[in-house]
């Protein structure tokens, strides 16, 4: 036998269901049902049944339904004194199963029983509180449900359930809780932590209260765990320089600058000391190599320096100044009471490194140059000379075997000494040896010998070139050859597909070179899928390369980064026209790219490059380069680089007879000089790119759309009036999605001038084809639109509509800042419609929201207390 109270009432007999007839017979079961084994009393009966204004003839009407109860189900319901009891092992009805499955922890099988609302089709005032009160219960269970997924790991699938119950509770200290460890479980640490911020002020201002020792505790405990870790490997094997790590280990906290030659072991011994005392750093440590010594263009800016770190430190892009003095000051300000190691790696001078340097001594500084850098901020010194000849013994036999070179001491001490001791030389040299486990000591030795001569023991350049030659002369010819391009590679590192491209090899042949390079220590992959080398390697790679092979390496190459870039362009942003490129050169890899995502990674990883190999392309290559770039560098808010690589490929378009490539990209020239405040010269850029699209008007009309964007509040009427000539070229030449983005800014102007039913309408004429395109962002500001529109007219109840969809729409599309903004209006709503309680809810949520992206939230803060105002 099994009875159900959830939903309609209804039992189960031996498999079949059993028919009550009228709904009041099935109302007293119910009643019964939740009271399970325990007595009700008639009067009870009565008004759980009929409420608490039940007609004359109530108590014969119900002593009718159980006479029929009785005759349906025999033998389970008994007269108990004054009133009724029905004999069910509780179990057999689910309400009851609900509760013992909580008990037991077996909560997803409970919640899988309570889908739809207890007694659903009795509405008395008891049955009414029977339902509030358990949804108490049901809330609880599923808070416990959520944390047994939290324990197993599956943080991201609860991320949307949780935003959608704080919302509806968001000063609910466990369901926060709950979100910011599934946050910060899906590797969303910075929303994490955040969270926690807007719960604590949603405390205070509503409840004067502190958040609980709970919530506290796991704030404390995630903010350990989001410290960034940026530390490479630590090097292995690490020999001696017990004298220096000593001195590391006792320099008061500041600034600290190991000095010394070229493969002396700087980075070595930063990085092995940065690892052994990250303990006194709980904060985090960061790290980053500023390519001082590299090849032309390799180096690392201040400001891309700044921007890494603000990043690991989850300050949100939009939080972060243009300039670098303000990139700076951010930096200082975040690092302010935090106990965070940093290492400045591969220095090449006190301008590179100053705008890095804290204010204070929480943070430690680390710098490795082969200058003696002096920062505006005391340091200490730490010059660092050749290997002391016992330790240089010990590293070279610590890669090569401590019995072979044991076998050959003299042999060990000749080569030793021909490398230099210096730690890069005893490293490629003992790599040699070690793919050659047959090959004697001595004989590698007199090779050394027989190389490049030395102008004396102190001409580093010089041994560290013998020890190269002898490491190239054992490589295959093709390892070789990739070696001497690699050498000619933009930027700091490459990829499979790049260096492919490079040699013009394919990919499974060039992943092999690549491992025989690796095996020889003449270079390293710093991540999985992209190689780098030191930059003295890099530098002899490059005096390796034969003049014949030069320009075709990099044409390959350069066709590969430019043709690749286009391909993720128009995956990244798939309303984009595709560009005319040019059939790439023989042995080119162009990786197939077919997801948002993948689009996104390519094009992160391969900005410095793209960057770096701008300047040396042909005019086609760099103004390719520029355009794949563009829409990612707006959206990442890495806006310097956006303007200088469309100053560049604007430059490249003028030399090329491209008018539509020139106009597109002076639009994205004008966007560039926008972001960075500088709208004369926007507006300049965007009158040229209306003249370059000179009979072309969808062009034109394009470009007009991005002046009115340039418009201020207060010249809201010209940036319609240039949208409604946008909207017409538009009209003229058949561009239905130029006419949609055109329709969605006068409805989007005319809201903000104030003509709300203008607004409206243009509102709902573009409705119908954002949805024909099923365009999530267009549909959401849409939504925003009409919200706006009909709070104008004083219709809160559609404006409250209309912003909920916009808020789920600018959600669902990503755009965290328009979503913050939505729920703000839709608190307004709440207010002017006189529901405090959804007013502060939306409020709340839009903190978070502005928290999130780096927005100021004061104004929304001051409406939760009106009487700060």
């Amino acid at each position: 036998m099994r009875f159900t109270v959830f939903g309609g009432v209804s039992a189960w007999v031996d498999g079949r269901a059993v028919e009550f007839g009228p709904t009041r017979l099935a109302a007293v079961l119910g009643v019964l049902l939740v009271e399970a084994g325990h007595t009700v009393s008639a009067d009870d009966l009565v008004e759980r049944v009929l409420g608490d204004a039940p007609p004359t003839r109530a108590r014969a009407m119900v002593q009718t339904w159980l006479t029929r109860l009785r005759q349906t189900l025999p033998g389970l319901l008994e007269r108990d004194g004054a009133g009724y009891v029905i004999r069910v092992d509780p179990v057999e009805v689910d309400l009851h199963l609900f509760r013992h499955l909580v008990r037991t922890g077996r909560t997803a099988e409970a919640l899988a029983l309570a889908q739809e609302e207890l007694l659903s089709t009795l509405d008395t005032p008891w049955a009414r509180q029977a339902r509030a009160d358990f949804a108490g219960e049901l809330l609880a269970a599923r808070m416990d449900h959520t944390d047994a997924l939290l324990r197993s790991g599956e943080h991201a699938a609860l991320v949307p359930d949780l935003r959608a119950l704080v919302a509806q509770r968001p000063l609910d200290e466990r369901i926060a809780g709950q979100l910011i460890e599934a946050l910060h479980g899906s590797g969303r640490a910075a929303e994490a932590l955040q969270h926690f911020e807007v719960v604590r002020e949603g405390l205070a201002t509503e409840l004067g209260a502190e958040p609980s020792r709970q919530l506290t505790a796991l704030h404390r405990r995630l903010q350990a765990a989001s410290a960034p870790r940026q530390l490479p490997a630590p090097p292995k094997p690490f020999t001696g320089r017990a004298l220096e790590l000593a001195e590391l280990d006792q320099a008061p906290n500041g600034v600290v600058v190991i000095t010394g030659t070229g493969g002396v072991g700087k980075t070595s011994l930063a990085v092995h000391w940065a690892h052994r005392a990250a303990e006194r750093f709980p904060d985090g440590q960061l790290y980053v190599n500023l390519h001082g010594f590299g090849p032309s263009g390799a180096a690392v800016s201040p400001g891309d320096a700044l921007l890494r770190f603000l990043s690991a430190l989850d300050v949100p892009r939009a939080k972060v100044p243009h300039d670098l003095a303000g990139q700076s000051e951010l930096l200082r300000d975040t690092l302010a009471d935090k106990r965070v190691l940093m290492v400045l790696d591969n220095a090449t001078d006190a301008d590179q490194v100053e705008p890095l340097l804290p204010r204070g001594t929480h943070t430690h500084v680390v710098i490795t140059s082969r200058t003696a850098l002096r920062p505006a901020r005391k340091a200490f010194s730490l010059p660092l000379g050749l290997l002391p000849p016992d330790d240089a013994r010990e590293l070279f036999a610590s890669r090569v075997g401590h019995e072979r070179a044991q076998a050959e001491p003299d042999a060990l001490d000749t080569v030793v000494r021909r490398c230099a001791r210096l730690p890069l030389a005893l490293a490629v040299a003992g790599a040699r040896a070690a793919t050659q486990p047959e090959f004697p000591l001595a004989a590698l030795a007199d090779e050394l010998a027989d190389l490049d001569a030395f102008a004396d023991d102190d001409d580093v350049t010089a041994d560290l070139r013998s020890v190269f030659s002898h490491s190239c002369r054992a490589l295959s010819p093709a390892a070789l050859r990739l070696f001497r391009m690699l050498g000619l590679m933009p930027g700091s590192d490459i990829s499979l597909a790049g260096a492919a491209s490079l040699a013009g090899l394919p990919l499974e042949a060039t992943s092999s070179l690549l491992t025989e390079l690796a095996r020889a220590n003449l270079l390293d992959e710093s991540v999985p899928g992209r190689f780098t080398c030191h930059d003295l390697l890099r530098d002899y790679a490059a005096e390796l390369a034969h003049d014949d092979e030069r320009d075709e390496a990099l044409h390959r190459l350069f066709d590969h980064l430019a043709l690749t870039g286009v391909e993720a362009g128009l995956v990244y942003t798939p309303t984009r026209h595709r560009p005319a490129a040019p059939e790439p050169l023989a042995g080119v890899v162009i990786p197939p790219i077919t997801t948002h995502e993948e689009a996104s990674a390519w094009l992160m990883a391969e900005h410095p490059t793209l960057m770096a190999a701008m300047p040396h392309g042909t005019p086609t290559h760099t103004w390719l380069m520029g355009w794949s770039l563009a829409d990612i560098l707006d959206r990442q808010a890495l806006h310097r680089d956006l303007l200088t690589s469309q100053q560049l490929a604007v430059a490249a378009l003028e030399q090329l007879d491209d008018r539509d490539g020139l106009a597109r990209t002076l639009i994205n020239l004008g966007r560039g000089f926008g972001r960075m405040g500088r709208l004369d010269e926007a507006t300049a850029a965007l009158h040229r790119a209306l003249d370059a699209h000179e009979g072309n008007p969808a062009g034109q009309a394009q470009v007009l759309l991005n002046i009115a964007m340039l418009c201020p509040d207060d010249k809201i009427p010209e940036a319609i009036e240039y949208t409604k000539r946008g909207l017409a070229l538009f009209e003229s030449c058949g561009d239905e999605y130029g006419q949609i983005n055109a329709l969605t800014g006068l409805a989007w102007g005319y809201g903000k001038i104030g003509e709300y039913a203008l607004a409206i309408e243009y509102a709902e004429r573009v409705m119908p084809m954002w949805r024909a395109m099923d365009h999530v962002l267009g549909q959401a500001e849409t939504w925003d639109n009409l919200g706006t529109g009909y709070f104008g007219l004083g219709d809160y109840e559609r404006a409250a509509e209309a912003f909920t969809e916009a808020c789920n729409g600018f959600r669902l599309g990503g755009d965290r800042q328009l979503e913050a903004a939505a729920y703000d209006e839709l608190g307004d709503t709440h207010a002017a419609a006189g529901d405090a309680e959804l007013a502060s809810a939306a409020w709340l949520r839009s903190i978070e929201l502005h928290v999130e992206a780096g927005l100021p939230a004061d104004h929304i803060r001051l409406k939760l207390k009106p009487e700060r105002q």
